[in-house]
């Protein structure tokens, strides 16, 4: 058996092992990625959630919060799975709960004249819902799982409880908002100002930067599916025009193209940087 052979063969008995290990634990997909090389991945089970400590731990408004703090902290929360396709609120709820998303993805959108526009799609550590703590709030959009999502919620009492202690998460709350606003107006401009090639660089550079800020590990990330359809609600654009500069921009080296799974390339990326 040659070197090259060896470290195949090595290499996929480690994964048979591996495979044996977490199909006792959890569901295990497999497919083979454009390259053919077979992946794995790994669907945690209910009971393979990590502490909830750790979660809050790692999400950007909790940042610096001691252990003992943490811990106190974590006793007020309700964590709670999600079934794909399930709604968290609409526009027709008085949102008073803020939401961390620990796993899975979440979908913001509304809904204009029978016609769905994508806010945000929104990846493990993002919050949401009432961030500004107006008990009276209520969100212009709806709120939608669009994978099995494991959420933690802190009622609204509890969160003000929160900021009277800690007034630093209320700064860090304030600067969660400007940013979701920074971006929403970027969405705008790049609405009103792009061409349809551009707008998609944009919107793809977008979606890979929020799974990149993922809390999770990257084994344990699922990636967004970006389907035509949703860059259609996201960009504005009809999803024969999607599909048209899709290909282009996949011809032109741009993009790469793994099933439903679109990244930007390096040259992707610096043509992002170009039209900013």
């Amino acid at each position: 058996m040659g070197y090259v052979d060896f470290v195949a063969y090595t290499a996929l008995s480690m994964q048979a092992e591996c495979e044996i290990y977490y199909r006792k634990r959890s569901i295990v997909r497999k497919h083979t990625n454009s390259a053919g090389i077979l992946k794995m991945l790994i669907l945690p089970n209910n009971k393979m959630h990590r502490p909830p400590f750790w979660y809050l731990s790692s999400v950007e408004l909790f940042a610096g919060i001691s252990e003992e703090e943490m811990h106190e902290m974590v006793s007020g929360v309700i964590d709670r799975e999600y079934d794909q396709k399930s709604f968290l609120y609409t526009p027709h709820d008085r949102v008073e709960n803020v939401f961390i998303l620990k796993e899975g993805e979440v979908t913001l959108y509304q809904s204009v004249d029978g016609k769905k526009i994508v806010l945000d799609i929104l990846k493990p550590g993002a919050v949401f819902g009432n961030i500004g703590f107006d008990p009276d709030s209520s969100e212009k959009h709806f709120a939608e799982t669009t994978q099995d999502s494991y959420i933690c919620t802190l009622p609204h009492n509890y969160f003000l409880q929160i900021l009277k202690k800690r007034p630093d998460v209320a700064l860090r709350a304030m600067k969660v908002l400007n940013k979701r606003l920074s971006q929403y107006e970027a969405q705008i401009r790049s609405l009103s100002a792009l061409q349809a090639r551009d707008r998609l660089l944009a919107t793809i550079r977008l979606l890979n930067q929020k799974e990149d800020e993922s809390i999770l590990p990257p084994i344990l990330r699922m990636p967004t599916r970006i389907t035509h359809e949703k860059l259609g609600h996201m960009t504005g654009l009809t999803r024969e025009t999607v599909t048209k500069e899709l290909k282009n921009l996949q011809a032109e080296g741009f993009i790469n193209v793994d099933k439903k799974h679109i990244r930007l390339s390096q040259n992707g990326i610096r043509e992002v940087m170009a039209i900013s």
